[in-house]
């Protein structure tokens, strides 16, 4: 039982020290893609750990909460890039073959609207448009 309060622990200031590193503001979308990844590793790692599921789920969880607000962040700084630059930005993972593209297209007063698309391979995944404001 002990062990298991100090892994716990151990985990969630981990979590607490890489979010504080982040540069921008966390978003609706941070929140969301942390929250359904983190449900999902957690389902995968009780599932995992045959001894002692608990376990299991809590570092599932965390490290699938960590995943996915690393990659809002990666999508949405590639979205802030694309409007900034007043061009097509991609990221891309030469290790998994996923990609994060982002394209401007609207410019108004104070603000861009990119549209942003994820994939894998030739297949894209999820597009979105993003309303990203203009700070010049």
């Amino acid at each position: 039982m002990k062990k298991t309060v100090v892994i716990v622990l151990t985990l969630l200031l981990t979590f607490a020290s890489l979010t504080a590193c982040v540069p921008g503001p966390s978003t609706q979308q941070h929140y969301e893609t942390s929250a359904w990844l983190g449900a999902v590793g957690a389902g995968i790692g009780a599932l995992v750990d045959e001894n002692n599921r608990w376990r299991g789920a809590v570092i599932g969880g965390a490290l699938g909460a960590v995943t996915g607000y690393g990659l809002a962040e990666i999508s949405q700084r590639a979205a802030r890039e694309a409007a900034y630059r007043r061009d097509t930005v991609t990221y891309y993972n030469r290790t998994t073959g996923e990609w994060v593209q982002s394209d401007p297209v609207y410019y108004g007063p104070d603000y861009a609207t990119v549209r942003v698309r994820t994939g894998y391979g030739q297949q894209v995944r999820e597009e979105r448009y993003e309303r990203v404001p203009l700070n010049y």
